[in-house]
């Protein structure tokens, strides 16, 4: 994917108290687009102030959008992110454990060695190097803030 992606934040849920520290894990989710065309839904889910330990997780879903279009022409892709002490890394999950598997947005949900190699993990990494970048409220997994609430 070689078009520059705008991001568009539309949504943000902070979603229960961690069990081992009694932080808060938050959601947030938008959409991204590539001359003005949707590409993507994104959903990034983390607990507030573990991102060193315990990383975040970043659930997209792919495909074709607007009308004459219906779920079973997107699926869902996940991305298990970490910052390291080199720099964040993503890696591609199985999607099907997730809950964007779920979502009434995707016809399906792919494993690991579905998506590894194929177009969609491509414009996954695109996508969330996009949104890591441009959606603020992510500016923790960045390393920008030790803790937001």
């Amino acid at each position: 994917m070689r078009t520059a992606i705008t991001i568009e934040p539309t949504g943000s849920n902070d979603t229960g108290v961690c069990d081992c520290c009694g932080r808060s894990s938050r959601c947030v989710w938008g959409v991204a687009y590539a001359n003005g065309r949707c590409l993507a839904a994104y959903f990034v889910h983390w607990t507030i102030g573990h991102i060193p330990d315990r990383g975040a997780n970043i659930d997209l879903i792919l495909g074709d959008w607007g009308e004459g279009t219906a779920s079973e022409n997107r699926c869902a892709i996940a991305l298990a992110y970490r910052l390291t002490e080199t720099g964040p890394s993503m890696m591609v999950i199985d999607a099907k454990t997730r809950p964007a598997a779920r979502n009434s947005l995707a016809g399906r949900a792919l494993s690991r060695d579905e998506a590894i190699g194929t177009h969609f993990a491509q414009d996954a990494f695109a996508v969330s190097d996009a949104l890591l970048a441009q959606d603020e409220r992510v500016a923790e997994l960045r390393g920008d803030c030790t803790m937001q609430s």
